[in-house]
């Protein structure tokens, strides 16, 4: 675990001077088992965790888990399971509804089958139904939700003929859900085909930020994409190339947090959390984690950002059920 302290430089954001001390760290309520590889969504007033990978022989197993923390809780709770064990799907709330979108599932000889499966939760009993699926297959995307809509774009797919990992490749896909008709449009794909990448919307623009290719590993790629005139611009990169990370939005800037690397050596975990000003387009490393890890789940919620799960090595070993609460005083 790799510990520093927050008492560094000053920071300055948007005219307010933010002093690297004003960053807190607390635990939150750790989940009932570890998970990694999520994508959790807030959904009226409570998170959402579904699938994952968690704890297992000989490293890992593929999850069916669903958890659920309320507003005003103290725990967890433990839902009814997800209709299929998955990993990498993208829950998003949106029309008032909870939805699941791909996700990788696995076949009987353990290969990992690319999905375009679509769920929607359903509030009153816990179970989900399945909705028509998606026109591609993807997982590790990144969502967002812009005017009522769900956009997804990234990610991994496959063809039809061909399942296994090794014949994964990047999508540039960009489709719009229609969460009251369930209907798919395509915009503008993505410029930058990448998966493992995070992604947030302030003022109705989507950052999308890191990843990597299948080719050529981590990237620092940042591009922005602004519905209004369905275009991509290219955004300030991240001063370093990174992927399996999570970002979210507070007071203003873009905190990203953890994410991990492959060498010769077997990789790592980072450890800092970087920090992009919006107005200022300008990037900085804001702090470090107290408990550095990858393939979390990020979401703001209760006025901070909630930092749930992942893993505290490269790859699918030490998984981890901790709850970290990310807060910022700016006064």
């Amino acid at each position: 675990m790799i510990r520093r302290s927050a008492a560094v430089a000053l920071l300055f954001c948007a005219g307010n001077a933010v002093a690297a001390s004003n960053y807190h760290w607390q635990h939150g309520p750790s989940l009932p088992a570890p998970v990694q590889e999520i994508y959790p969504a807030v959904h009226k007033e409570s998170i959402y965790v579904a699938g994952g990978l968690t704890s297992g022989t000989p490293n890992f197993t593929v999850s069916d888990q669903v958890f659920r923390f309320q507003q005003g809780s103290k725990n967890w709770q433990t839902l009814p399971p997800f209709p299929v064990a998955v990993h990498h799907a993208m829950l998003v709330s949106a029309g008032e509804k909870l939805w699941s979108f791909g996700g990788f599932t696995e076949n009987e000889d353990g290969q990992w089958i690319n999905s375009s499966a679509v769920w929607e939760f359903n509030d009153s009993d816990g179970s989900w139904i399945k909705r028509n699926p998606m026109p591609v297959k993807l997982s590790e995307s990144i969502s967002a939700v812009i005017n009522g809509k769900v956009h997804l774009a990234g990610g991994r797919t496959t063809t039809t003929d061909n399942y296994h990992w090794q014949h994964h490749m990047d999508s540039d896909w960009h489709g719009v859900f229609d969460p009251e008709t369930s209907v798919w449009q395509s915009a503008t794909p993505i410029p930058t085909p990448r998966n493992s990448a995070c992604s947030v919307v302030y003022d109705d623009k989507w950052h999308v930020i890191g990843g990597r290719t299948v080719d050529n590993g981590n990237t620092a790629v940042h591009e922005v994409f602004d519905a209004a005139k369905d275009i991509w611009i290219t955004g300030k990169p991240m001063p370093e190339a990174e992927a399996g990370i999570g970002c979210a939005v507070l007071h203003g800037s873009i905190y990203v947090f953890g994410g991990e690397y492959f060498d010769d050596a077997g990789g790592g975990v980072f450890h800092k959390v970087w920090r992009y000003e919006i107005n200022r387009k300008r990037w900085s490393e804001a702090t470090v984690m107290p408990v550095p890890r990858h393939g979390l789940g990020v979401v703001s919620f209760e006025d901070a950002i909630w930092l749930i799960g992942g893993a505290g090595e490269a790859g699918a070993k030490d998984t981890r059920h901790i709850v970290s609460q990310f807060t910022v005083a700016t006064d």
